[in-house]
């Protein structure tokens, strides 16, 4: 597979990783396009051995961007929301309002870099190593992150 192919492959992981920062809909689907945008324009771009760190970075910075302009929204609790859905689909309504209650206390314990690393990996299943280019830190690193982030979470939902 060409890496064309593969980079479009990535747009819906990109829109989802939108979404989960800004949770509109519309907004997401602004910010993704103009993330492939442009990523499409820096031909050649020095980074395309890593399309998905310069990919999430430029989406990262562009939901920045959207969120100074959007600033009576609360990045946490759109985090949160995120993860309530997640666990809608699976519970029945009594059980949801129990759970997001829990979850939002829960990933309140997490700071940003935090609850980003566990979205990509457990939403967008994205590798350490992607994580990593993200971030700037060792696969280790992350790895450390995301189990303690893990820990701090079961810990919050007992």
């Amino acid at each position: 597979m060409d890496q064309t192919k593969e980079i479009e492959k990535q747009y819906d992981k990109i829109y989802k990783y939108c979404y989960y920062k800004l949770q509109q809909k519309e907004i997401a689907e602004d910010i993704t396009q103009e993330t492939f945008l442009r990523f499409y324009e820096k031909e050649p771009y020095p980074f395309r051995e890593t399309p998905m760190r310069l990919l999430y970075t430029v989406a990262r910075n562009l939901c920045i961007d959207e969120y100074r302009k959007m600033k009576s929204i609360s990045l946490e609790e759109n985090e949160s929301a995120v993860q309530e859905q997640l666990l809608r689909a699976s519970r029945p309504a009594e059980e949801d309002i129990l759970t997001s209650h829990m979850l939002r206390a829960a990933m309140e314990k997490l700071n940003e870099t935090e609850r980003d690393i566990v979205f990509l990996r457990l939403v967008n299943e994205e590798t350490f190593s992607v994580i990593a280019e993200m971030f700037g830190l060792s696969r280790y690193a992350v790895y450390r992150r995301y189990e303690n982030a893990l820990k701090t979470l079961r810990k919050e939902l007992e």
